[in-house]
């Protein structure tokens, strides 16, 4: 735990999956903070009465969704090589939140949550219906523009137009693989399976059944204002 006269802001790319897909984000936050600690790297805190260490994160994962491509920004008080740091970090965490990558970025740089609103997901739909038929489904939900559903008890509506960029679907033995291209933003993000269950609801696949949808994030960009997309290391 260092000092803040000098800070050095070091994002890390890492993986959840396995049985550590079904830990909730708070839990991953305490992981990776954890492990942090256990590296022995010389992170900030923020100040105030309940000094806490200065990290954020990507968004929130789907409890149960694995992903390659989560991010964590930790910010030092003194330097350590990335490939040092990274190899710290990989003997502090399980497998199933593997580091695959670290780099210093500039350490004003836009939070994380924010900044990183596009992301590829592929969707493993357990099924008899067809390819043709899923695309036809989701399709019709992209013309009428808007989704509505319940959240506990609350109804969530979702702007279609603006959250669903594309999809792709072909069929694979059991069913059926279904690739999303999301953008998100202060006004809302679209949940990938909530497309996927709303879609086996209509009746365009009334009559097919949905026995399992596996939810893997493949990768998150930030959307230039010309459609462009930035890595984020």
């Amino acid at each position: 735990m260092m000092a803040e006269n000098e800070r050095f802001l070091l994002r890390v790319h890492y993986r959840k999956e396995g049985r550590l897909r079904f830990l909730g984000h708070l839990d991953v936050m305490r992981a990776l903070e954890r492990a942090v600690r256990r590296a022995r790297l010389p992170f900030c805190v923020t100040q105030g009465f309940s000094p806490r260490m200065r990290c954020a994160f990507s968004a929130a994962l789907p409890l149960g969704a694995a992903s390659a491509s989560e991010y964590l920004d930790l910010t030092l008080g003194s330097y350590v090589p990335p490939e040092e740091a990274l190899a710290r970090l990989a003997a502090a965490l399980p497998a199933d939140l593997a580091p695959v990558r670290a780099a210093y970025v500039y350490p004003r740089s836009p939070a994380l949550g924010a900044w990183l609103d596009r992301a590829s997901w592929r969707l493993s739909l357990a099924t008899d219906a067809t390819a043709d038929e899923v695309s036809a489904a989701v399709a019709a939900l992209a013309r009428a523009g808007e989704l509505t559903y319940l959240r506990g008890r609350k109804e969530k509506r979702v702007d279609l137009g603006r959250t669903l960029v594309g999809f792709d679907a072909r069929d694979v033995d059991g069913g059926v693989e279904l690739t999303v291209r999301t953008r998100s933003s202060n006004e809302g993000a679209l949940r990938p399976e909530v497309l996927v269950r709303s879609a086996f609801a209509a009746p365009a696949l009334e009559g097919r059944s949905l026995d399992g949808v596996d939810v893997f994030r493949l990768g998150q960009w930030h959307e230039e204002e010309d459609g462009s997309l930035v890595e984020a290391l």
